[in-house]
This record gives C-alpha cells, structure tokens and sequence, in this order.
C-alpha cells in the first residue's frame, strides 16, 4: 500500500478560536485569535490555571504576563461525553480528547457504522470491491464495523492534576515542627485522595475512554512525545493501516498549557511579553518575539483506506503523503541543562532534526520542495525554538508560503502537532492559505545570510496544493507529515 491510499476522511477541533470544523475554520481564516487576558474568558477555561503574582507594599499584584491565555471559551464536556459519570474520571485533557474524536466521528459520517461489533474471524464476509460497501472487508453483514478493525491511537503527555487535589495529603504530611515529611506523604496520600484518582491523569486514559465507545478493539496506542504527539500518532496510525491491521482508525491529540502543576514541574520556555492590542501577544517568528502564550485544545482525525471511503461514499478531505519522524538531541537535552532564557545559545530544539524530518518526508512523497504549496509551522514564540524553525526552512523549503496556527492558538501542548494537521486540512478544503496576523513583524533578523518568512497578514490561494505540516520539540524531536488535496 502507498501512503497516498490513506486519507483523512473525517477532522474534529476543540480550540479557543472554535468548537467544530466550522467555527475553527472560520476563525483561521479570519486570523481570529484566541489569545485573551484571563479574566474575559469563560467559565469552561481550566480553573486549575496557572497565574503568577509579586507583591508591591504587601498586596499580591497579578504578573500580567501569565493573565493571557488561550483558554477554551464555548466548550462543555457535557455536550459530547457519554455516560456523564465519567466524567469524574476525566481530566481536562481527556474530555477535550474525547470531544474532539466524537466530532472527527462525526464529520467522517462514521456514526451509523458504530459501535462496531464483534464476530468471529471465520464467519467474516470477504467481498469484490464491485459489491455494496456494506458488504465489503470491514463490515459486519449488518453494516456496522468489524470491533477488531477500528482502533484508536492518541497523542498524549504527562497529565497533571490540580495542586489543590493534594493539599490535605499535604498538610497531614507536616511535622510538629512545620517541615514536610516526604515519608509520610504516601500515608497520607491514601487516606484523602479517591481511588479513582489515577484515572483522571493516566496519559493513556484519553485513547481507553474512546475505544470503549466505539467498542474498537483494533490497535489501541498512546504516543507521548511532547508537543510532537499528534503527528507522531498519525504517524502510527498510518503504519496500522499499511500493515492492514486495522481499517479505520480514529486519531486524536490534546494538551493544555494552563496548569499549575505543570508548569511547576515541566517549565523550560519563556512566558511572550503582552503587547497592544493582547490577541497579538502569540507572536512566533517576530523578530521581538520573546516567548508563548498557554493555550489548550485538542484535535481529532479519522483515517482509512481510499477504497475503503470510495466504497461507503465519504470524500477524502486530505490524502497523506509523505511522512517521516526524527530525533537528533537538542544542546540542552544532552547536557540536561534545561532553561528558559531565550539567549540565542539556550539550547533548546534542534535544527537538524528539524531537516532531517522534512527531508525524509519529502522523499517518503517523491517530492521536490518545489512541490511544496504551503508550510504548517509549528512556531509558538519561543524565539531559540522558533530559531532552530527559520533555519531549517531556509535549508529545505525557503520559497513556500508559511501558516502560523499557534499565533491564534497559543501554544496548546501535545496538541501542537494536531492543530497543524488540522490547519491543513482546512487549508486543502477551502483551497486557501490563511493569514499570519502579525507578519509585518516576521521578518529577517539583519544578518547577511538570513532569508524572511514567506508570511502575509492576507489570505492566499494554494496554488499547489500539497502542504506540509512540521512539529517539534525541545529536547530534538520531529516529525513532518505531508498532505495533499
């Protein structure tokens, strides 16, 4: 099987610019963003969120650097989770998971196959591509999915709870002289948090909750790689279906930035300084660019077989391509010293990896990068990350158009890879290239070799319309995927 005989049938997005194809495509194109200060979000952001204060003549003073964010605004659990009981298990993460691979499900007109059902391997129905498609491999007699041909697989990270969950564990671990105990936290720990706790913070939950839904008992996986996560599961996906184990698979992808716990534990970049007016305050490859912004949000994909979507009347809305992952450690993972500042020689990401990725890609395609329509950057405004980026598309692809989704969304974690997959799914749907609202600041940092953004504040026809989507991480991850109309 070629990689070009898998096809993305079906997208599902829960962001802060938009719930639903729709509204994020909307939002995309409009160069709508989601970045706002804290206090006009709405009730559905993460009441967990993390904020910063100092104090000025003993009154705690809100850092206003950590009071913009790009919260979820229009989006309630409640809507897409079924039974809502569990929701008592489920983290932020993993409710936005779950939303949007129902949506994704929906969107691929997956939903009168499902729940898939179980039969034995003898009594399948093997059929001609000539005959009714449901009848075909995949299918039970009675139109529904085969349970062992769909699966699951979901981009996740280390998910955090909040600190709040544990403070009675806490203070019970307090001595007499008020120093914490460590011994004693396990103890304690017992006696005042739920059993049911570790559920709620498994990385491997978000992909468990769905595939119980569907009753998919295919291939059922949970890549945790950083921001690269999403692409990285795609990634995956695409070996299930080429090794034709599997059918249908539903992809999926989610993270937050808004946590106070992780930030405690994970923080190795920069917070971005607030600027006027504060929805540009996500500013990756601006040349005064100094840091992200948090977001959070989750995507969703189905993927399968061209036949297999030919056969049931779905239209492809991308075929993949091309891909390819690479890890080539970052000066700062090797040494592990993790920091924050944005001094050009900080360390983090690597530009290696970074071409080593879109090359393999390329030639995964059989392409040039001529060939190359549009690029999905993954950028969030951290400028040494952002740096190691520039870099690497000089090298491969200095000439195509560029799309900057974390400038709208902020920088949404392990859904990072996701949302890039879905701006080009958009992207090859409409036939357009959405704007990078503050392109007027992307560009050439002065030096004799640098070469600007190809970036525009307006929208562009995809003239060619094969785009490719990059992710990557601090430490040397990444991975490009490649998708074509």
């Amino acid at each position: 099987m070629k990689s070009s005989d898998i096809v993305i049938t079906g997208v599902g997005m829960v962001s802060s610019i938009g719930v639903g194809r729709e509204a994020f495509t909307q939002s995309l194109l409009g160069g709508v963003s989601g970045v706002r200060r804290y206090d006009e979000q709405a009730c559905s952001a993460s009441e967990d969120i993390v904020l910063q204060y100092r104090c000025e003549d003993g009154e705690p003073v809100l850092v206003q650097e950590t009071a913009v964010v790009a919260g979820l605004v229009d989006f309630d659990a409640k809507q897409f989770v079924t039974p809502r009981k569990a929701l008592k298990v489920m983290s932020r993460e993993i409710q936005t998971a779950y939303a949007a691979s129902q949506l994704a499900v929906l969107d691929a007109g997956l939903q009168p196959y499902l729940p898939a059902q179980a039969a034995a391997v003898e009594q399948r129905i093997k059929h001609s591509q000539s005959e009714p498609a449901e009848q075909r491999p995949g299918y039970t007699e009675h139109g529904k999915i085969y349970s062992d041909r769909i699966g699951t697989v979901f981009g996740s990270e280390l998910l955090y709870g909040p600190p709040l969950e544990l403070s009675e564990a806490y203070a019970d671990s307090v001595n007499a002289e008020g120093e914490f105990d460590a011994s004693e936290f396990g103890n304690s720990a017992m006696r005042h948090i739920t059993p049911l706790w570790l559920l709620k913070y498994l990385p491997n939950m978000p992909a468990c909750h769905y595939s119980i839904v569907l009753n998919a008992h295919g291939p059922n996986n949970s890549i945790t790689v950083g921001d690269a996560s999403g692409a990285a599961a795609l990634i995956e996906a695409c070996g299930y279906l080429h090794r034709e184990i599997a059918d249908f698979l539903i992809v999926s992808a989610s993270g937050t930035r808004l946590n106070a716990t992780r930030a405690s534990f994970t923080e190795d970049q920069p917070l971005a300084t607030v600027v006027d007016p504060i929805s540009r305050t996500s500013r990756p490859h601006a040349i005064d660019a100094d840091g992200l912004v948090r977001g959070e949000g989750a995507g969703g994909l189905v993927l399968e077989r061209a036949d297999t979507a030919a056969a049931r009347g779905a239209k492809p809305i991308a075929r993949v391509i091309g891909f390819a992952s690479r890890f080539i450690g970052s000066p700062a993972f090797m040494s592990g010293d993790r920091t924050s500042d944005i001094r050009p020689d900080a360390g983090r990401g690597s530009t290696h990896a970074i071409i080593a990725a879109i090359r393999g890609a390329l030639d995964a395609a059989e392409m040039q990068a001529e060939d190359i329509g549009a690029v999905v950057g993954h950028a969030a405004g951290d400028p040494v990350l952002d740096a190691c980026e520039r870099a690497a598309l000089e090298d491969v692809v200095p000439d195509a158009a560029v799309v900057l989704p974390a400038s709208l969304l902020g920088h949404t974690g392990a859904a990072s890879g996701m949302m890039g997959l879905l701006a080009a799914c958009v992207m090859l749907q409409t036939g357009k290239i959405p704007p990078v609202p503050h392109a007027e600041a992307c560009v050439a940092d002065g030096s004799s070799n640098s070469h600007p953004l190809n970036v525009s504040d307006q929208i562009r026809d995809l003239v060619k319309r094969v785009v490719l989507v990059i992710s990557h991480t601090s430490p040397g991850h990444a991975t490009a995927v490649i998708l074509a109309g």
